[in-house]
């Protein structure tokens, strides 16, 4: 029986268009906000289901046409910083496009507790969205 079960993440995420075992299990609960000139839906959720006190972490990213709800054809990336402590994290994420609109970051590492804020940003040709989520590391 235990083999079976890899066996239907792999075949769960063929069908919902994920190429990454990892993923297609229950991560995090998913955070939206649309972007700065709510051109894009953003959400985000963290892989392993939390955010870990100082060790790295996955995030996976979907940005949708905030009108249709379609995939957006966009570039990505994500950043976090401190903004009372004037910095932001010590590590450059790994971004890895999935599919359209649909992306991994690996390798976030919030290193403190603290307020953080997150960003995620999606480009299409000189046009870049901004959109921003608050976290508390405890």
């Amino acid at each position: 029986m235990s083999r079976l079960v890899p066996a239907f993440l792999l075949v769960l995420a063929y069908f919902i268009g994920c190429d990454d075992p990892q993923i297609a299990g229950g991560g995090a609960k998913w955070e939206r906000a649309a972007s700065a000139d709510a051109t894009y839906w953003v959400d985000w959720r963290v892989v392993v289901g939390v955010i870990p006190k100082a060790d790295p972490f996955d995030v996976e990213i979907r940005i949708t046409n905030y009108k249709t709800g379609a995939p957006s054809n966009v570039q990505c990336s994500i950043d976090a910083e401190m903004p009372e402590h004037g910095h932001g994290m010590n590590v450059i994420p790994n971004m890895q496009q999935l599919g359209p609109g649909h992306f991994l970051a690996k390798g976030m590492l919030l290193h403190m507790p603290g307020r953080w804020s997150i960003v995620i940003d999606a480009t299409d040709g000189a046009m870049t969205e901004r959109a921003q989520f608050l976290y508390l590391m405890p």
